[in-house]
C-alpha cells in the first residue's frame, strides 16, 4: 500500500543558528541506543524498535522518520540514490518520512546531518473496545455525567468556549453542518485539513474522531432536548483528519496533522489541539519525533491534551509518546458512574498510570472516561461493527483515555476562554493545582473547572524545570521567546552544566562534557518484548477506546 506522496510544499527550509545546536543533540541522543552495530563502529543514532520492525518484516522497505540537521538535501539524494522514497517533509521538526531498503539503515544514520531514526510506527487512539451565550443545553436535561462532573456546566453562563478553537487530530469529523456542530446557522467546524495520505475525503468513516469531538464541543442539538452536549458547547473545532476510514494511521500522519495545526495556529485562533491516541513503540521523550513535535506546539502557545492510554499498570504503560512528555496535559480514566458529582468517580482499571522512562508520573490528571456518549456517523465502521452502543439513533457509547482527554480537551477551551493571557504551562499548573484528589486514590487529581476558572491564588508554571526534547533545541523557529517560560537554571540534562551557555552565541566552551552521567541513561530498561510486534497494525493506529457491552 502507497503510504503517501512526497510533500514539497512542507520541505524543510529554516537552517540557520541552530543547526550546531542540532549537531549536539545529534551527539548527545547517538550516545543513547546502540542497535545493530559492532563495538568498532561505536553507536548509531538508531531507535530499536526500527531493528525489531526488521526482523519481523524481513525484506520489507523500512518506513523511518528521520530527524535532521535541517539541511535535508544530501539525505532527500541519498534515500533516492539508495532505492527509497520520500513519503513527506516537515518543518514542525526538521524531519523526513522515507522508505528506505533494510540493507540502507545503517548507511542512512551514517551519513551527515543525521540525528535520529525512528520507526514510522502506528499510533493508536485511546478508546477501548467495550461572554453571553444562547441556545445553550439546559444542565438538568443533560443524560451525559461528565460536563457537571468536571463542573463546565457551572460556568456555561459565561464561559462555553466561543471564540477558542479546539483542533481535532483524529478520523475525521463527519458532517461539519451536523446540528451538534454548529450554533445558531453558523457551523462550528470551521475547518477541515486531511493530511492522512490513503484517505481521499474529508469525513470520519472510522467514527473516532466524531466522538471525540463531540465530547469537546458537541451540543446536543441534534435531539430537541440537547441530551447529549460536550463539555465546550459553543466552541469552534478544526477537523484535521490523519486517520483512514479504517481507522489507520502512522507516525508520520501525526506529524504532518501537527504540522498543519502549527502552520494554521494564528488564522483559526487554535489554542487547544486534542490527541486521543498513542504511538504503538515505546521511546523517550528526549528523542522521539512525535513528543518534540507537541512541544513545539506547546511553547507556541497552544495547549496539546493527550491520552494516557489504556494499559493499566503495566510496566511501560505510560512510555508510549506523546503520553510520556512531561509538558503537554496527559489525562488518565474515571468511571463517573453516570452522576454529576466526583465523590463516587473511581479510576478505571485499565487507564494507563505510571512512571515513564525518564522517571515522570503519569497521567496529570483524570477525568469521566467510561461508556461515555456522543456523536457518531451511523454509517462509520465504529456503528457498523457495534449496533448495540448505538444510543438514541445518532449518538454512540464509547469507553477510553480517548474520550476522558477529550473532555479534558474541553475544559482547557473553556479555561483559555476566561484567561486568554495564560501560557500552555500555566494552564496546566492551575488544572492540576484546582483539581479534586478522586476517593481512594490521593494521586489521582479530576478537574473542576469552575474553580480553575476562579483562580486567585500566584499562577505559576507547569513548565518550571523541565528539559525540553534535545530534537527541538536544534528545531527551526524555537527562539529565546518560545521558552522564555521555562526556568533552565532549574533544567537538568543529566549532569551536563548548561549555565553559562548562549544558545545564540553557542558558547560551547562553557559546556562541562566531563559532567555528563552518562551512566544514569538507559534504554535497557524498555521491556521490548512486551511491545507485542506480533499484534500490531503497522499500516493502522491505537486510538486508545473501546466498547464496552
Amino acid at each position: 500500500m502507497e503510504r503517501g506522496k512526497t510533500m514539497a510544499e512542507q520541505s524543510t527550509s529554516r537552517a540557520g543558528w541552530w543547526r550546531p545546536v542540532a549537531l549536539l543533540a545529534a551527539a548527545l541522543i547517538a550516545a543513547f541506543v546502540v542497535t545493530g552495530v559492532t563495538a568498532s563502529e561505536g553507536p548509531l543514532p538508531i531507535q530499536g524498535a526500527v531493528g525489531a520492525w526488521m526482523e519481523e518484516h524481513p525484506g520489507q522497505p523500512v518506513p523511518l522518520i528521520v530527524q535532521h540537521d535541517g539541511t535535508p538535501d544530501d539525505l532527500l539524494a541519498f534515500v533516492t540514490q539508495s532505492g527509497g522514497t520520500v513519503e513527506r517533509e516537515f518543518h514542525i521538526i526538521p524531519a523526513l518520512d522515507v522508505e528506505v531498503p533494510a540493507g540502507q539503515v545503517d548507511d542512512l544514520a551514517r551519513q551527515d546531518g543525521v540525528a535520529w531514526l525512528s520507526l514510522d510506527a502506528p499510533v493508536v487512539s485511546a478508546h477501548a473496545g467495550d461572554g453571553e451565550n444562547e441556545n445553550l443545553p439546559t444542565p438538568k436535561k443533560l443524560a451525559n455525567a461528565f460536563p457537571a462532573a468536571v463542573a463546565a456546566t457551572k460556568v456555561w453562563n459565561s464561559f462555553a468556549g466561543a471564540g477558542v478553537t479546539v483542533a481535532v487530530v483524529d478520523t475525521g469529523i463527519s458532517d461539519d453542518d451536523h446540528p451538534d456542530f454548529a450554533h445558531g446557522n453558523a457551523a462550528r467546524v470551521t475547518q477541515e485539513a486531511v493530511v492522512n495520505t490513503v484517505t481521499g475525503n474529508d469525513q470520519d468513516g472510522y467514527g473516532h474522531g466524531t466522538h471525540v469531538g463531540g465530547i469537546v464541543g458537541g451540543d446536543g442539538s441534534l435531539l430537541s432536548d440537547a441530551r447529549y452536549a460536550g463539555v465546550a458547547p459553543v466552541v469552534n473545532l478544526v477537523d484535521v483528519k490523519i486517520g483512514d476510514d479504517a481507522g489507520n494511521a502512522t507516525l508520520g500522519d501525526v506529524l504532518a496533522g501537527l504540522q498543519w495545526v502549527d502552520d494554521n495556529r494564528d488564522s483559526y485562533n487554535i489554542r487547544v489541539v486534542n490527541l486521543s491516541l498513542t504511538s504503538t513503540v515505546a521511546q523517550s521523550y528526549k528523542v522521539d519525533p512525535l513528543d518534540a513535535a507537541v512541544e513545539l506546539l506547546w511553547f507556541h502557545g497552544v495547549a496539546v491534551v493527550v491520552s494516557a492510554g489504556n494499559l493499566g499498570t503495566a510496566a511501560d504503560a505510560v512510555q508510549y509518546p506523546p503520553a510520556n512528555d512531561p509538558f503537554v496535559i496527559v489525562v488518565g480514566a474515571v468511571d463517573d458512574k453516570a452522576t454529576t458529582g466526583q465523590s463516587d468517580d473511581a479510576l478505571t482499571s485499565w487507564s494507563s498510570r505510571g512512571l515513564t522512562q525518564d522517571g515522570f508520573a503519569k497521567p496529570d490528571v483524570v477525568a469521566p472516561g467510561r461508556n461515555i456518549v456522543s456523536d457518531i456517523d451511523t454509517n462509520s465502521v465504529l456503528a457498523q461493527e457495534h449496533p448495540e452502543s448505538v444510543v438514541d439513533t445518532n449518538y454512540f457509547r464509547m469507553s477510553g483515555t480517548s474520550m476522558s482527554a477529550a473532555v479534558v480537551s474541553g475544559v482547557v477551551a473553556l479555561i483559555r476562554e476566561a484567561h486568554p493571557e495564560w501560557l500552555p504551562g500555566q494552564v496546566k499548573y492551575v488544572l492540576r493545582d484546582t483539581a479534586r484528589p478522586i476517593p481512594g486514590d490521593s494521586s489521582s487529581r479530576e478537574p473542576l473547572t469552575d474553580k480553575a476558572i476562579a483562580y486567585t491564588s500566584t499562577v505559576l508554571s507547569a513548565d518550571d524545570g523541565l528539559t525540553p526534547n534535545y530534537i527541538l533545541l536544534s528545531a527551526a523557529g524555537v527562539s529565546d521567546a518560545d521558552l522564555a517560560g521555562i526556568r533552565w537554571r532549574d533544567a537538568n540534562f543529566d549532569g551536563i552544566r548548561w549555565a553559562g551557555l548562549e544558545l545564540n552565541g553557542i558558547r560551547w566552551g562553557q559546556v562541562d562534557w566531563s559532567g555528563i552521567r552518562w551512566s544514569n541513561v538507559t534504554f535497557d530498561g524498555i521491556r521490548w518484548g512486551g511491545v507485542g510486534f506480533d499484534g500490531i497494525r503497522w499500516s493502522g493506529i491505537r486510538w486508545g477506546s473501546f466498547i464496552e457491552n
